[in-house]
């Protein structure tokens, strides 16, 4: 009795705390799974033609076009070796955030898509060995080939990551593309079909959280996702797991009663992390010190005193590349007024100077880690993304993202 009690305080407690924080990060958001969203009418959908669903695709029933890509250990290998097979295949990059977070669970569902004669490749950027650290780290096994430049990347060439195709057994387009982690991901448990219970799926099925690995069968009841930052979640966990973790902290054992319970409130509402919409106007900025592209440290505190405006950019966003010259023209204008402009890029150095050449920019361009901590500790994934921070180093106005919203931030900011 005494063990239902505190459960159940612990419950409201954890609820109201969410509430709050959610509250003033305007982050709260309750959904059913996407899963449940692919029904009839969205599967009816499929069958449009591909320019139609979405626009630069390929179009449905259309042949891929053909490749010859090193794998990890240098051997060539073309798709025509992957004929026989549908393939998953998917635009990649270990460094991208969105990459990073829905890797797990394409590690998880390999030995499914293996039962239904389907083949997870992925098209990755970056050296052999950064990507045999990230398959490493994920538990992937399946061939990652490797992308040698943007220019070689064929339909992925004005695209980010991760996006991703499914190719039938004659290498042909299945499905409309699937741009973002969200979407990704949806096309590869629709591939992988049905899965076995966590207790039946093996040590890297997600069975810690108490969740089934896949999509239940038809007619049960889809959980709740209440999605949080991946720096407080970074893996799906239900209710009931938070609190036994929590209960177990404070020495309290759980019984067969609780776990039935636990079961139950995982049933219902799964802590998801997703990316953040932005620290809110009025909170102090987060101080970072990174390399800019010549390996000179520069720290947001030597600008304590000037405005500054923090963009965070990645040389393969295309609406970056349309606002670039529009930062190069702010900075020229702006610099005898104080303002400071600095951009916050993800990937390599030389990719990120290039850009920079491209562009002109005089300002610093910084280099964060393939983690993406500074933009993680802004609660942003998303690019182009920017902050407007006053000069005692708090955040001026709301975070813009995209172009326009971008462009109406420098206006508004300009008092």
């Amino acid at each position: 009795m005494l063990t239902t009690v505190l459960l159940l305080l612990i419950l409201v407690s954890l609820w109201v705390g969410f509430y709050q924080l959610f509250k003033q990060q305007g982050r709260i958001l309750l959904r059913l799974d996407r899963i449940e969203q692919l029904g009839p009418d969205n599967q009816a959908k499929s069958d449009v033609p591909h320019e139609q669903a979405e626009a630069g695709g390929l179009l449905l029933r259309s042949n891929f076009p053909a490749f010859t890509f090193p794998d990890l250990a240098g051997r060539a290998m073309t798709l025509e070796e992957f004929r026989g097979r549908r393939v998953l295949l998917v635009h990649w990059n270990f460094e991208c955030g969105f990459c990073d977070s829905i890797a797990p669970q394409l590690a998880r569902l390999e030995g499914a898509f293996a039962k239904q004669n389907a083949q997870l490749l992925l098209l990755a950027h970056g050296e052999a060995k950064e990507n045999q650290e990230g398959a490493a780290e994920h538990g992937l096994e399946c061939p990652i080939l490797l992308i040698k430049g943007r220019e070689d990347a064929g339909p992925f060439r004005q695209e980010g990551t991760p996006v991703a195709y499914l190719l039938d057994e004659q290498g042909r387009v299945a499905a409309p593309v699937a741009r973002g982690a969200e979407h990704v991901l949806a096309l590869a448990l629709e591939l992988a079909g049905p899965q076995p219970a966590a207790a039946e799926a093996g040590p890297s099925a997600p069975q810690r959280s108490g969740l089934p690995s896949g999509p239940p069968p038809a007619g049960t009841h889809q959980p709740h996702r209440l999605s949080l930052p991946r720096f407080l979640v970074k893996h799906d966990i239900g209710l009931g797991d938070v609190i036994k973790r929590f209960t177990s902290a404070l020495g309290i054992k759980t019984c067969v009663g609780c776990e039935r319970r636990a079961a139950v409130l995982n049933r219902w509402l799964v802590l998801s992390g997703i990316g953040g919409s932005g620290l809110k106007a009025g909170t102090p900025a987060p101080v970072f010190q990174l390399p800019d592209l010549q390996g000179r440290m520069v720290s947001l505190q030597e600008y304590r005193g000037r405005r500054v405006l923090l963009f965070f950019s990645d040389p393969q966003c295309g609406p970056c590349d349309e606002l670039a010259p529009q930062l190069v023209r702010l900075h020229r204008e702006r610099a005898h007024d104080g303002l400071g402009v600095i951009v916050v890029g993800r990937g390599g150095a030389e990719e990120n100077r290039r850009k920079a050449e491209q562009h002109g920019m005089e300002f610093p361009v910084l280099l964060q880690d393939r983690k993406w901590k500074v933009s993680k500790e802004y609660d942003m994934l998303a690019t182009p993304a920017a902050f407007l921070i006053a000069e005692d180093g708090v955040i001026a106005r709301e975070p813009a993202v995209g172009r326009d919203a971008i462009m109406a931030l420098v206006r508004n900011g300009q008092g």
